[in-house]
């Protein structure tokens, strides 16, 4: 099953009626212009009709056909989004803006954008995709892309839908949505619950979503919009991966069954929309997001094993001791001396005695963004232009325990607080966006100003006594350009071009772990963005779409384990990335009139460069006769976790309305999870080359119309391949085969 994004702006214009100019935004209904042609950039859009006949198991079947993703998925549910776009680390999807109807989701989108909710598909009406220079008018994160996540529409009539659906690994779903309105307005409630086993041994998911959304015209001019929202989590799952023997023993394997993640989300979004005219807007946004979330980890990361005892081994330990959560002496605290960590069962035995670390967070953000749109005709040129301004507070407690025992909470007895962050982070955001026609040629200049302050109080009680609280505040602002041009001369066809500043501000806790005096900042992420493409129509039933892309970042941010640092994150100073994007789509029973159709799809991307620039000197901790660490230049060497080819492909066949099926394939490259770019394997399955993989998918669909019924059969990883996706604190298996089927039932 491959969920093939739509790849031609011909064929985006007939599947939608929302262009793209300000295509990831609830707060306009038409958003401008009414040309799609005149996108500054590459766009894509993976419609309701994709969704459906595709019936993605999770977010990442229903992302991997989008030219220039890279989805990992770490969990059987793609609950732990990991999406990287044009070669940025995917790890949390830190490095691009994830929305959900125009409003940001991620736990804090300033001063922690990493993230562990995204829209559940059972609500999904399509979903958003715009990596060009258009997509300043949103933001922080302008680096690789937005994703808009956009949810049904309040209907107007009665309607209702149920869906339910069963499959292999105890796997079980259950959605219903029911709504209705009239003339002036209307209702709609939506409620999901997926339950089933994660992808590893003795680990488990469930999630529970509410949705209520009204809509109301007050004046013939007007409308008011709110929508309230409910998500839980509990997932038995730990973020410790496994060492590479362990792996290589069973992909499989857990130690650690007394591992779980809590999630609780509640947001609020209002929009108000204000005509002037049939041609000018504003549309007013007032959004609230309060997200709780704990994990309970026997184990941070996976356990050093000093199998050589050499001097190298014990650095690695003390440079990772912070991230891992050991005694700093390679085992877990609480757990009793002796234990053979380098062979699979060597722990397990033990796990019962072993203490455990506790992450409970607290994350709480509001703002308001009024935004203008209108169509004129200044200096005699059709225009059409978009401004607004943002004002965002963020407010974020996080705290880590020890605990003595595998099952241990905060109130437990023996637990102990590590430490305390509370973060509090204002910004402001302002934007101009003005696209100008003037014959078969539209030109969008505009530009994004960001400013944000961030305080952070870190209190470090009994892991580090002596330096009890530490009070630390940064100011950035940054002025971000951007600039589009689109030529749409030739029938059916439109090239374009754009170059834009992208930025991604750092999170101010990162790095600054207990004990350290020297509080090791992490400046923003600075980026130059360019694209030039081309997407076409030529005949009916064809689409193509090709871009060409670099990113030139000044000091491209990177996890601090791909350099071999201490902290989470670094600074990496100068790289590159430059690629190819390819996608396109025959219908042949399109070509030939014929209702009946065979079709073929693929999307490719080429990341031909993605290398740091700039010196950096990184550990090399494989130990040598001398048993010191040698530190080594990576300038040159390939960014960790950019692989150089991803590859989704299908062939489908519809028959009429009745039924569809289809086959699809997708291929990731190999990866490197270092900077050294090393092959072999760590004993602790934290770096060395993730190999390149194949999975199948397949999907089919009957529908009896007359019923209002859908049957449908599906299944991910079709040959039950078993493969590597992550080494981030441990070596990470894919999700093993998955097959479900279900109905969806409309009334």
């Amino acid at each position: 099953m491959v969920a093939l994004a739509c790849m031609a702006c011909t064929a985006m214009a007939q599947q939608q009626a929302t262009p793209v100019t300000s295509l990831p935004s609830v707060t306009v209904t038409g958003t401008l212009p009414n040309q799609l042609e005149a996108v500054p950039g590459s766009s894509a859009v993976v419609t309701t009709q994709q969704l459906e006949a595709e019936i993605p198991y999770s977010i990442r079947e229903a992302l991997q056909g989008v030219p220039g993703l890279h989805v990992v998925g770490e969990d059987a549910f793609g609950l732990n989004l990991n999406i990287g776009i044009r070669g940025l680390d995917p790890r949390r999807t830190s490095r691009t803006l994830l929305l959900e109807d125009g409003m940001p989701i991620h736990l804090a989108p300033y001063s922690d954008p990493t993230a562990h909710y995204h829209t559940p598909l059972e609500r999904l009406q399509r979903i958003e995709v715009i990596k060009g220079s258009g997509q300043i008018v949103h933001g922080p994160q302008t680096v690789g892309g937005v994703i808009n996540f956009v949810t049904r529409p309040v209907p107007r009539s009665f309607m209702g839908k149920v869906d339910f659906s069963v499959g292999t690994h105890d796997f079980s779903r259950a959605s219903a949505s029911v709504g209705s309105g009239g003339d002036r307005g209307g209702w709609l409630v939506e409620a999901a619950q997926r339950q089933g086993d994660g992808s590893r041994d003795h680990s488990r998911h469930r999630i529970r979503d509410v949705s209520l959304k009204g809509e109301l015209d007050l004046t013939d001019r007007q409308s008011l919009r709110v929508k309230l929202g409910y998500y839980e989590e509990e997932s038995s799952f730990g973020e410790a991966g496994l060492d590479q023997a362990r792996f290589d023993d069973n992909p499989f394997g857990n130690a650690f069954r007394n591992d779980v993640f809590e999630l609780e989300r509640t947001a609020v979004q209002v929009v108000h929309t204000l005509n002037f005219s049939d041609t000018s807007r504003l549309a007013t946004q007032v959004y609230y997001q309060k997200t709780d979330r704990a994990s309970y980890r026997q184990l941070d990361a996976i356990v050093e094993a000093d199998v050589d005892g050499g001097e190298a081994e014990k650095e690695r330990e003390e440079l990772r001791a912070d991230e891992v959560g050991s005694d700093g002496a390679g085992t877990v605290a609480g757990c009793p001396a002796g234990i053979d960590y380098s062979v699979p069962g060597g722990f397990e035995q033990f796990a019962s005695l072993c203490g455990n670390q506790m992450r409970p967070r607290q994350y709480e953000f509001y703002g308001i963004e009024p935004r203008l749109e209108m169509e004129h005709n200044a200096f005699g040129l059709r225009s059409e232009l978009v401004t607004g301004v943002r004002l965002h507070r963020e407010r974020i407690n996080r705290k880590r325990y020890n605990g003595a025992s595998p099952t241990a909470r905060e109130n437990s007895p023996g637990t102990g607080l590590r430490d305390e962050f509370d973060i509090e982070t204002d910004a402001v955001a302002a934007y101009v966006q003005n696209t100008v026609y003037a014959g078969n040629w539209s030109f969008t200049p505009g530009v994004r100003y960001e400013r944000y302050e961030q305080d952070n109080r870190i209190t470090q009680d009994e892991f580090a006594p002596v330096v009890p609280s530490v009070n630390t505040s940064q100011t950035n602002s940054e002025v971000l350009p951007g600039f589009g041009v689109t030529w749409f001369g030739l029938p059916n066809t439109t090239l374009f071009a754009g170059i834009h500043r992208g930025i991604a501000p750092p999170r101010p806790d990162a790095n600054l772990p207990p004990g350290d005096e020297d509080l090791q900042k992490v400046d923003p992420e600075l980026s130059t963005n360019i694209e030039i493409g081309v997407r076409s129509a030529p005949m009916r039933g064809v689409q193509v779409e090709a871009t060409l892309f670099e990113i030139d970042f000044k000091n491209q941010i990177v996890p601090g384990y791909s350099v071999g640092q201490g902290q989470t994150f670094a600074n990496a100073g100068r790289s590159t990335n430059r690629g190819l994007e390819l996608a396109s789509r025959i219908d042949f029973g399109r070509l030939q009139g014929r209702a009946n159709n065979v079709y073929l799809a693929a999307s490719y991307t080429n990341l031909f460069t993605a290398k740091f620039d700039s010196e950096l000197q990184t550990p090399d901790f494989a130990p040598g006769d001398d048993e010191t660490t040698v530190f080594t230049d990576a300038r040159g060497n390939r960014l960790p976790y950019a692989p150089r080819h991803l590859l989704s492909a299908s062939i489908g066949y519809e028959h009429g309305s009745r039924w569809d099926a289809r086959l699809g394939l997708t291929h990731v490259s190999e990866q490197y999870t270092d900077a050294l770019n090393t092959r072999a394997p760590a004993a602790d399955g934290q770096s060395g080359v993730i190999p390149s993989f194949t999975t199948f998918n397949a999907s089919v669909n009957y529908r009896l119309e007359e019923q209002g019924v859908t049957l449908y059969l599906s299944a991910a990883n079709l040959f039950d391949k078993t493969y590597l996706v992550s080494r981030v604190n441990g070596a990470f298996a894919g999700a093993p085969r998955q097959i479900f089927a279900g109905a969806r039932i409309r009334f």
